[in-house]
C-alpha cells in the first residue's frame, strides 16, 4: 500500500467516521484491507457489511483470499432465502457478514441479532444512503443498544454530498457519525505519492469526421434551444442550473425533476415533453462517439418513427426540436455516414463498395454505401501496430496490452474490428436494412389503420391504438395506464428502444461468414485426431515448472468500478490504452504505477478533439474539485452532530385523554406499537415510525400491511401500487379480507413527499365520467365496502402522525392474533416463510388468498409446482383455479 493509503487505514481504525475519497484512489482495496483486520482476528468479531451487491460480495471474497484470508474466515453472504434460524445461528458464531438492509433491520427488531455482540457495522457506497432508509434504521437501533461498537462508512462520490441544504451534516446524522475524512487528489500526501511514479503518457487528440462534427453541432443547437424554451416556459426553475454543461450529465435529470416534481401536475405538457427531449438528446450525444455509424443512424430513425404522425398524435405532443433546421442537418448527416442517395451531391463521387453476397439482397439498388468508420478505430489500430513493433524490438518477456472502453458492446466491436475490419460494418448495414423494412411495414400498417379508424369515428379510445405501432408495446406510466389518456413519452422508452435495436444489429444467428469461418477451422484442425496421435515418453514430462512470460496479448475491458480495481494488478499490462477518457481510471493507473515503480507502463490517452466527450471529461474533473472544496468548507463550519438519546419517558404521558372516560379507565403508560408486514420494509415508513417513538414489530401478515389496534387494519398503497392493484382486482380482494377480519378496515393512499399531492394530472381528467378512470374505480370501491375508510397522506411523515393520533384511544395489537388472521389453521402460522416466493405464488392466475396456503403446505417450492401434472394441481385447489394455474405455468412464450 502507498503511504496515503496506510494513513487512511490508520485513521479509520482509530476513529469512527465517513471516508470520502477521490474515485480511483483505491477505495475498494482500502475497504477490503479494513475488513481483513476483522477476518483474521481471533477475537470472534461480529461485523456487518451493508450496501453491497452479490457481484461485489464475490469480488470482496476474491480480494480477501488474495490477501491471505482463509476461506473459513472470509466474508459470508446472507441471501434472502436464508432461513431465520440459520441466520440466528450464524450471527452467534460471529464473523464478517454481508447482508441486505431489509433482512438485518427485521432481525434487529426481532432480537435475532445479539446487538451487544456486534463489533461494528461497515457501510459501503455511503453516498447511496438516504434519510429514512433501512440503513438509517439499522444504525439507529444499533447505536441505541450498543454504544461501544464502531461505524465506518466509505464513498468515492464526493459530488453526491454537495446537493441540498447542509448535505454533509445531514449525512453524518443519518450515519450516526461525527467525523469525516476527505482525501481529494490534490491532498499533499496523495500528490507526493503519485508524483513519484513514472509519467509516460501519450495524449492523442483525434479529430472527428466532417459529418460527426455536423451531428455534434446540430445536437448542441437542439439542446440549447430546448433549454431556452424550458427556462422561458417555467418560472419555477433555478435558471443557473439550466446550462448546457450541466445537461451533459445524468444528474441533470434529477435536478430538473427535483425542482419540478412538487408542481409536476401544474407543469404544461410541452414542458414535460421538452424535459424528456433533453434526456434523449444527451443520450444521442454520447452515442455519437460510443457507437458505430450504422447503429447511430438506426437510433435517429427510431426517434423519427416514434414521432411519425399516427392515430395517437392527438394524444401526444411531438418533439419540437425535430422541427429545427439543426435536426434536419442531424438526420441527413447521420444517414450520409452510412449511405448516400441519388439526390445527394456526394452520390456520383462515391465508389461502390463490394459487399458479401449474402448481404447484397438486403441493400437497396439505388444507394451507395459509405460505412464511415469511427475515427478512433483506425487510431487504435495504429497504436497496436506501434506497440507490436516496440514490443518486438525492446522486450523479450512479452508486453500485455490493456484497452479500456465505456461498455461491453464497444469491447465486442473493437475485437471484431481488429480481426475482421470492414466486414463488421457490412454485417451491421445488412441487418439495418432488414430492420428498416420491418419499420416501414409497421408505418404503412399504422397509417392504414389510423385512416380507416379516423373515417369510422371521431372519438379516440385507448383500445383503438394499433397493436403494432412500434416494434414492441411500449410500457406506459402508471397514471396513463389507469386513465388511458396518452402513450408514454419517448424519454421513458428510448433507452429500451436502443437496447432492442442493438440486439437486432448484433444478432449473429444469420451470419454465414462466422459459421463458414468456424467450419474452415474445424476442417483444418481435427483436434481429436491430433491428440490421439501423440504419445508422451517419460522424458517429455517436465520435472519442474516455471511461469510462462505473457505475450503481447490485447485485452479489451470496460470501466466497471470495483471490478477494475484489481484488473491492473491481475494483468500487469505494459501498455494501457484509454479508448474512452475516464478520470477515475486515470488515477487507478497512477496508483498502479506508484505501487509498481519497476514496471515501465506506457499510457495512451485517446480523446476526440474539440468534442463533447472532451468537454464532459474536463467538466467531471472540475466538478469533483469543486465538490471537495465545498465539502472542506462545510466541514470547517458545520455543527458537529450529537447523538440524541431517546427519553425514557414515553409520549403517552402527554397524550390527550378524552374526558368522557372520567379518568376511571386510564391505562398504564406503554409504548405505542404497530405490527408491520415484512414486505413493507421496502418502504420508508417503518424507519420514520421508529424514529418517532413507535415500536414496530415485523410479522408476516396475511391480511393488511399495518395493524394499529386489535380491530384496526391498514392496507398501504403508493400511487403506482394503487393503480396496479385496481387494474388487477387485487385491491378488491384485499379489502374483502380486511372487512372479514377487522372491524375498521383502512386504505392508506400515500403520496411521495417530493411530488405533488395530486392524484391525477389535470390534463388527464375527462369531461364525462368514465368507469376506467382512477377516481371512478376508487368510488366504486367505497360503494362496495361502506365500512372502508380512506386516508390520504401527503408523505410518510404525515402517515406517522396520523397513525399516532389513531392509536391514542385504542389498545395495542397482539402479534399472534394478527399473524393468525386469514390463516385457516392458526397452528400452521409460520413467520419464517420466504416472502419473495410467496409473492410470486400469490401473483399467479388461479391463486387466491383462500387457496394459496393449501399450495404452500402441499408443494415444496415453485420448481416442484411447475413440474406437477394438471390433475395434481386441481386436487389441491379445485378444477377451475387448477386449470388456470396449470395453463399459466405451461404457457409457451413466443420469442
Amino acid at each position: 500500500m502507498l503511504d496515503f493509503q496506510k494513513q487512511i487505514l490508520t485513521n479509520l481504525v482509530e476513529e469512527d467516521g465517513l471516508l470520502i475519497i477521490s474515485p480511483g484512489l483505491g477505495l475498494f482495496k482500502l475497504f477490503c484491507s479494513f475488513l481483513e483486520l476483522y477476518c483474521n482476528d481471533k477475537d470472534n468479531h461480529l461485523v456487518f457489511v451493508l450496501n453491497t451487491s452479490p457481484a461485489l460480495d464475490t469480488a470482496i471474497q476474491e480480494q480477501l483470499t488474495s490477501q491471505g484470508v482463509p476461506q473459513s474466515a472470509t466474508l459470508q453472504s446472507i441471501e434472502y432465502d436464508t432461513p431465520s434460524d440459520t441466520r440466528t445461528s450464524l450471527y452467534r458464531q460471529s464473523g464478517v457478514f454481508s447482508v441486505t438492509s431489509r433482512i438485518l433491520a427485521v432481525d434487529l427488531l426481532l432480537k435475532r441479532v445479539p446487538t451487544s455482540m456486534i463489533s461494528g457495522i461497515v457501510v459501503y457506497n455511503a453516498h447511496r444512503v438516504r434519510p429514512n432508509s433501512m440503513e438509517e434504521l439499522i444504525l439507529q437501533i444499533y447505536r441505541e443498544e450498543n454504544e461501544e461498537g464502531f461505524i465506518k462508512a466509505f464513498s468515492d462520490q464526493p459530488a453526491s454530498f454537495t446537493t441540498g441544504f447542509a448535505p454533509l451534516e445531514n449525512m453524518l446524522k443519518t450515519l450516526q457519525l461525527r467525523n469525516v475524512q476527505l482525501w481529494p487528489r490534490f491532498q499533499v500526501l496523495v500528490s507526493n505519492d503519485l508524483s513519484q511514479a513514472n509519467e509516460e503518457v501519450i495524449e492523442l487528440r483525434q479529430p472527428m469526421t466532417e459529418d460527426m462534427e455536423k451531428i455534434q453541432q446540430s445536437l448542441i443547437e437542439c439542446m440549447e434551444a430546448t433549454l431556452a424554451e424550458v427556462r422561458k416556459s417555467n418560472n419555477r426553475v433555478d435558471v443557473p442550473d439550466y446550462t448546457f454543461e450541466n445537461s451533459l450529465f445524468k444528474s441533470f435529470d434529477a435536478i430538473v425533476r427535483q425542482q419540478l416534481d412538487p408542481v409536476w401536475h401544474q407543469v404544461a405538457q410541452s414542458t414535460k415533453q421538452m424535459v424528456g427531449d433533453l434526456k434523449v438528446l444527451r443520450q444521442l450525444l454520447a452515442y455519437l462517439t460510443n457507437y458505430d455509424c450504422v447503429s447511430f443512424n438506426s437510433f435517429v430513425e427510431t426517434i423519427i418513427t416514434s414521432n411519425a404522425p399516427t392515430l395517437s398524435t392527438r394524444l401526444k405532443r411531438q418533439s419540437q426540436w425535430l422541427f429545427l433546421d439543426a435536426a434536419d442537418q442531424l438526420i441527413k448527416s447521420a444517414r450520409k455516414r452510412v449511405y448516400v442517395q441519388p439526390n445527394d451531391k456526394e452520390y456520383q463521387s462515391t465508389p461502390e463498395i463490394e459487399c458479401n453476397q449474402t448481404l447484397t439482397g438486403d441493400i437497396p439498388k439505388n444507394i451507395r454505401l459509405i460505412l464511415e468508420e469511427q475515427p478512433k478505430w483506425k487510431l487504435l489500430q495504429d497504436i497496436l501496430d506501434e506497440i507490436e513493433g516496440d514490443a518486438t524490438t525492446n522486450t523479450t518477456h512479452g508486453a500485455p496490452v490493456l484497452v479500456m472502453v465505456n461498455d461491453q458492446r464497444n469491447c465486442a466491436q473493437l475485437q471484431d474490428y481488429i480481426y475482421r475490419k470492414q466486414a463488421l460494418l457490412q454485417r451491421l448495414v445488412g441487418r439495418y436494412f432488414r430492420w428498416r423494412k420491418g419499420i416501414q411495414q409497421i408505418q404503412q400498417s399504422t397509417t392504414t389503420t389510423a385512416g380507416s379508424q379516423a373515417n369510422a369515428t371521431d372519438s379516440i379510445t385507448p383500445q383503438k391504438y394499433p397493436s403494432n405501432k412500434r416494434r414492441r408495446v411500449r410500457g406506459g406510466s402508471s397514471t396513463a395506464a389507469a386513465s388511458g389518456s396518452r402513450p408514454p413519452p419517448l424519454a421513458q422508452t428510448f433507452r429500451q428502444d436502443v437496447t432492442e435495436t442493438v440486439k437486432i444489429l448484433d444478432d449473429i444467428s444469420d451470419n454465414d461468414d462466422v459459421e463458414n469461418d468456424f467450419d474452415e477451422m474445424q476442417n483444418d484442425f481435427e483436434m481429436d485426431d491430433i491428440v490421439a496421435s501423440i504419445e508422451l515418453a517419460d522424458h517429455d514430462i517436465l520435472p519442474t515448472f516455471d511461469q510462462i512470460a505473457p505475450s503481447t496479448v490485447v485485452t479489451i475491458q470496460c470501466y466497471e468500478n470495483d471490478v477494475v480495481e484489481h484488473l491492473l494488478e491481475d494483468l500487469q499490462p505494459r501498455y494501457v490504452i484509454m479508448y474512452d477518457p475516464d478520470p477515475a481510471f486515470i488515477r487507478r493507473v497512477e496508483v498502479y504505477r506508484a505501487m509498481n515503480p519497476s514496471l515501465q507502463v506506457r499510457v495512451y490517452f485517446m480523446v476526440y478533439d474539440n468534442s463533447v466527450e472532451e468537454q464532459k471529461y474536463l467538466s467531471l474533473i472540475r466538478k469533483e474539485k469543486e465538490a471537495f472544496e465545498k465539502l472542506i468548507r462545510e466541514k470547517s463550519i458545520m455543527a458537529i452532530p450529537l447523538r440524541q438519546k431517546q427519553s425514557e419517558k414515553e409520549e403517552v404521558f402527554i397524550r390527550t385523554v378524552s374526558s368522557r372516560y372520567g379518568g376511571g379507565d386510564l391505562r398504564l403508560p406503554s409504548k405505542q406499537t404497530v405490527i408491520v408486514d415484512m414486505r413493507e420494509f421496502r418502504s420508508s415508513l417503518p424507519p420514520i415510525m421508529y424514529s418517532k417513538g413507535i415500536k414496530i414489530i415485523p410479522c408476516t401478515l396475511q391480511v393488511g400491511d399495518y395493524i394499529l389496534a386489535p380491530d384496526i387494519c391498514v392496507e398501504r398503497k403508493s400511487i403506482s401500487d394503487l393503480i396496479q392493484s385496481l387494474n388487477s382486482g387485487r385491491l378488491y380482494s384485499q379489502c374483502e379480507s380486511m372487512k372479514m377480519h377487522y372491524k375498521t378496515p383502512i386504505l392508506l393512499i400515500e403520496f411521495d413527499q417530493n411530488k405533488a399531492f395530486s392524484l391525477q394530472n389535470v390534463l388527464d381528467m375527462k369531461e364525462n365520467i368514465v368507469a376506467t378512470d382512477l377516481s371512478s374505480k376508487i368510488t366504486l370501491l367505497t360503494l362496495a365496502f361502506p365500512t372502508l375508510r380512506i386516508i390520504w397522506s401527503s408523505s410518510p411523515q404525515e402517515t406517522t402522525l396520523i397513525f399516532k393520533q389513531i392509536k391514542e384511544a385504542h389498545d395495542e395489537p397482539n402479534v399472534d392474533e394478527a399473524a393468525s388472521m386469514g390463516v385457516e389453521n392458526p397452528d400452521q402460522v409460520n413467520t419464517t416463510i420466504n416472502v419473495t416466493p410467496e409473492d410470486i405464488l400469490r401473483s399467479m392466475p388461479g391463486v387466491t388468498s383462500k387457496n394459496y396456503r393449501h399450495i404452500m403446505n402441499s408443494v415444496e417450492n415453485l420448481e416442484s409446482l411447475a413440474k406437477m401434472h394438471k390433475k395434481d394441481i386441481q386436487d389441491i385447489i379445485g378444477n377451475t383455479p387448477g386449470q388456470a394455474l396449470y395453463r399459466f405455468l405451461h404457457r409457451k412464450i413466443k420469442s
